[in-house]
C-alpha cells in the first residue's frame, strides 16, 4: 500500500480553486494513473473542473463532517491531497479540518499531504500531533506544502544547511495583481484569517503581534521593485522553529493582495466584534464573508483576463537566513518568480497565479514521494535532502527557478536575482 504501489491512486478532497488545480496538473503530468475528487458539492466541484484535458476527472460526494463514513471513502487510495479549507464554521465557531481527514486518510491505510495548517493560538500546527499515529500506521504525511508554506519551508532548510550557524531568517511574499478586478486566489476563509493575532518567534521565544504590526521594505527584480511589506498570520512559524534552530523568525508579506487586506482591517470591517445595526449585531467580518463571491471558477478567470479586468498578477517568494561560516558572518539566500497570470494563462487557462504555482508544488512533491519508504508527519523543512532537492529539479522541468546567493563579509557567489 501507499508509496509501494505501483498503479498510483489519489484522492484530492476539496475540488476547489487550489483542489481542481492539483487534480488537473496531477492528471495531466501523468503523476497519477487515477485521480478522483472528494466535495460536498459535485456540480460545484464539476464546475472548477473545466481546465482543458481534466474535464473526465470523476467526483464523488462527501462530507469530512461524517467521520464514520470519510474512512472507508479512502480506502484504496495511495495519496490523499486535502485541499480545503483549514477549517469550517459551525454556527460561530470555527472547526478545524487537518486532523479530522488526517485522521481518515490514516485509518483507510493512505499517505496523507495537505497545504496549510489552522494553527491559532497554538504555536505548533495541529498536524503534528498525529505524528504517532501515522509512525504506528507506517504511513507518510507531508503538512503544509503548496508554494508558501511549502516550498518556502523547503528553501528555509536550504538556506539554514548552507550556514553553521543561524542568527535570524526571513521568509518575504509578494502576491501582486495588476488589473480594475481584484481576484481572489484562494479561499475566503483563508483570507479573512488576515485579521488573526500573528504568531512570531523572537530570541528563542514565542510571541504574538497584531496583523500588520511590522513593516520593511523589500527590492525585488522587476516588474515587482520596492514593496512594503508587513508581518501577517502565517504558516511557516508554526513548523520551522521546531526543526531548525535559530534564534528569530520573521515573516513578511506585500503585494496589492495585502494591502487590500491591511486596508479592510484598518476600517475594522475584518473584526469579530459584533456591532448594532437596527436590532440586530452583526459581526463585520462575518457580514464580508458571507457577501464575498468565492474563488473564481476556470471559465470565470479566463474571462476577467480575456476582458483585461485583470491584466496581470505576480507571486514571488524570497528566503533568506543571516549566520555564521567558519565564525565569519555570512548570508544565505533564495528568491524565486512564479509564471505571471499571463504566462499562466498559456499554460493552464483558469488557473491563476497563487492556484497553479501551489498545484505545482503539490504535484512535485508527489512526484519526488512516489516509491519512497518514508513514515510520520514531515513540514517541508524536515524532508531529507535528496527528496527536497528531487523536488526543486521537478519544479525546475516546469520553469520555476530558485535563484540562490551566498555572501560571506560581502563577498557573494552563485546566481542571485
Amino acid at each position: 500500500m501507499g508509496w509501494r504501489a505501483i498503479r498510483l491512486r489519489l484522492a484530492v478532497i476539496g475540488c476547489g480553486a487550489v483542489g481542481s488545480a492539483i487534480a488537473s496538473l496531477a492528471a495531466l503530468k501523468g503523476v497519477a494513473e487515477e485521480v478522483v475528487c472528494f466535495d460536498r458539492d459535485e456540480e460545484r466541484a464539476k464546475r472548477y473542473l473545466s481546465f482543458e484535458g481534466a474535464r473526465d476527472i470523476p467526483v464523488e460526494r462527501i462530507d469530512v463532517l461524517d467521520k464514520e463514513d470519510v474512512a472507508p471513502r479512502l480506502s484504496g487510495f495511495d495519496f490523499v491531497v486535502n485541499a480545503l479549507p483549514t477549517f469550517v464554521r459551525v454556527g460561530r465557531r470555527e472547526l478545524p479540518l487537518n486532523p479530522i481527514v488526517m485522521s481518515s486518510a490514516a485509518k483507510a491505510g493512505a499517505c496523507y499531504v495537505d497545504l496549510a495548517c489552522y494553527g491559532g493560538r497554538r504555536t505548533r500546527a495541529e498536524q503534528l500531533l498525529l505524528a504517532r499515529e501515522f509512525q504506528r500506521a507506517a504511513l507518510l504525511a507531508v503538512i503544509n506544502f503548496g508554494a508558501s508554506p511549502g516550498l518556502s519551508n523547503l528553501l528555509a532548510r536550504e538556506v539554514y544547511d548552507d550556514l553553521d550557524t543561524v542568527d535570524s531568517m526571513r521568509i518575504v511574499s509578494v502576491e501582486d495583481q495588476r488589473g480594475s478586478a481584484f481576484v481572489i486566489p484562494w479561499s475566503r476563509e483563508e483570507m479573512l484569517l488576515a485579521a488573526s493575532p500573528v504568531l512570531a518567534y523572537r530570541a528563542r521565544r514565542f510571541t504574538w503581534l497584531e496583523p500588520f504590526e511590522e513593516s520593511a521594505v523589500f527590492d525585488f527584480p522587476s516588474p515587482l521593485g520596492s514593496i512594503r511589506c508587513y508581518s501577517v498570520l502565517n504558516d511557516e512559524s508554526y513548523t520551522i522553529p521546531r526543526f531548525l534552530r535559530l534564534n528569530n523568525l520573521y515573516y513578511y508579506a506585500g503585494g496589492s493582495d495585502v494591502e487590500t487586506l491591511r486596508a479592510l482591517y484598518r476600517l475594522g470591517i475584518l473584526s469579530d466584534a459584533p456591532v448594532r445595526v437596527g436590532k440586530a449585531l452583526v459581526s463585520p467580518k462575518e457580514l464580508l464573508y458571507r457577501i464575498l463571491p468565492p474563488s473564481p471558477k476556470p471559465d470565470e478567470v479566463v474571462r476577467v483576463c480575456r476582458e483585461g479586468e485583470l491584466g496581470d498578477a505576480y507571486f514571488a517568494l524570497e528566503v533568506a537566513a543571516e549566520g555564521e561560516v567558519g565564525g565569519e558572518a555570512a548570508v544565505s539566500r533564495r528568491f524565486v518568480m512564479f509564471p505571471s497570470q499571463r504566462r499562466i494563462n498559456e499554460i493552464l487557462p483558469g488557473a491563476t497565479y497563487i492556484t497553479y504555482p501551489t498545484a505545482l508544488c503539490v504535484v512535485a512533491l508527489l512526484r519526488a514521494l512516489r516509491g519512497r519508504r518514508l513514515r510520520g508527519v514531515f513540514p517541508g523543512e524536515a524532508l531529507p535532502r535528496y527528496l527536497r532537492k528531487l523536488i526543486l529539479s521537478y519544479l525546475e522541468e516546469d520553469k520555476v527557478i530558485v535563484n540562490e546567493e551566498f555572501k560571506v563579509e560581502g563577498l557573494a557567489r552563485g546566481s542571485g536575482a
